[in-house]
């Protein structure tokens, strides 16, 4: 393990310049900077505190929010994963705000934080590129496909949404309504966009209701429908299981059955989907792989064993076959 002062004679570079590469400055060129960040890499520099205490690595992890199962879920595989290597780390959400965003990655950025996974919008890729230029390895998690140099782990949740979609079509279903998600999270624009183009393709008689991602926004949007239109569909596709679960008491409150009435669908594939009644039929989300995934590329660059090349992983999804979809005739 070599100190600055070595690394700078080894390679010709003074230690100010070397500095100035870790601390993320843009007052230095791209060749240099390449060039003291392999450098670094190679002499297996770390910083004084560190190498002094003999400190286990330290993670920060990003989501936007700690409600539900979604980022718990995730969370918690990535710091179980994490913990096998020897490795720190801690949880922090943004509630969906930009400024907090970047008020946490300029504070992960202060600490010296040896590596970052982050679950959030494309908005912040400035910032996730002034990390990257000071060697903080950066892993993204369920995050829209982005111009940075940054890993990144998720699904396809087009194509997740699209499956899901024609499943029903399958079924014999021609009128649809699509509970949908907050905006401000990419995955329910795609999910939304599959939806909208499948039935456009299909001749799906398709209406959108606008929710959230928790049990309130499918309760509210399927009640206020209801109580307006009555039942002029024959399934609903919602965009997470929980918002399933709010829409399934309001299908219940009006007095409609489940599925002999209303075909549901749900995404995520929750723990408790499988004992509602009836079991509820849903699209697999592999939270748990995607956070393990993520935690294996983090240590990989933390360690310098990972590819050069920015690495981008694609976790399979499929249909869990329950019983709250019915065949209609077609």
């Amino acid at each position: 393990m070599a100190t600055l002062r070595e690394i700078s004679k080894k390679i010709g570079i003074s230690i100010a310049t070397i500095s100035r590469v870790i601390n993320g400055a843009e007052n230095v060129s791209e060749e240099t900077r390449k060039k003291v960040l392999k450098a670094l890499q190679e002499y297996h520099y770390q910083p004084p505190q560190v190498a002094r205490k003999k400190l286990h690595y330290l993670v920060g992890i990003i989501v936007p929010n700690l409600l539900g199962n979604h980022y718990n879920m995730i969370s918690e595989s990535i710091e179980l994963e994490l913990s096998k290597h020897g490795y720190d780390s801690f949880v922090t959400s943004t509630h969906l705000l930009l400024n907090k965003e970047i008020e946490i990655l300029e504070q992960f950025f202060s600490r010296r934080v040896d590596g970052i996974i982050i679950c959030t919008t494309k908005n912040d890729d400035k910032h996730i590129e002034k990390l990257i230029r000071s060697a903080i390895p950066v892993v993204a998690v369920d995050r829209n496909d982005s111009d940075i140099n940054v890993d990144t782990v998720g699904i396809d949740n087009y194509h997740s949404a699209y499956m899901a979609m024609k499943y029903l079509y399958n079924k014999g279903h021609r009128d649809i309504i699509f509970v949908s998600g907050e905006r401000e999270y990419y995955s329910a624009k795609i999910r939304e966009k599959a939806v909208i183009d499948f039935s456009k393709k299909y001749n799906i008689n398709l209406k959108v209701l606008e929710g959230n991602f928790e049990f309130e926004g499918g309760y509210n949007s399927i009640k206020k429908y209801l109580e307006k239109n009555g039942k002029d569909f024959s399934a609903i596709f919602f965009i997470n299981d929980q918002v399933a679960l709010g829409g399934a008491r309001a299908i219940y409150e009006a007095g409609y059955s489940i599925p002999d009435d209303i075909s549901i669908i749900g995404f995520d594939n929750d723990n408790y989907s499988k004992y509602l009644y009836p079991p509820l039929t849903t699209i697999h989300q592999p939270r748990k792989e995607m956070g393990e995934n993520a935690a294996k590329l983090l240590v990989e660059r933390i360690e310098g064993k990972g590819s050069k090349v920015k690495r981008k992983i694609i976790l399979p999804t499929k249909i869990i076959e329950r019983n709250s979809v019915k065949e209609v005739k077609k």
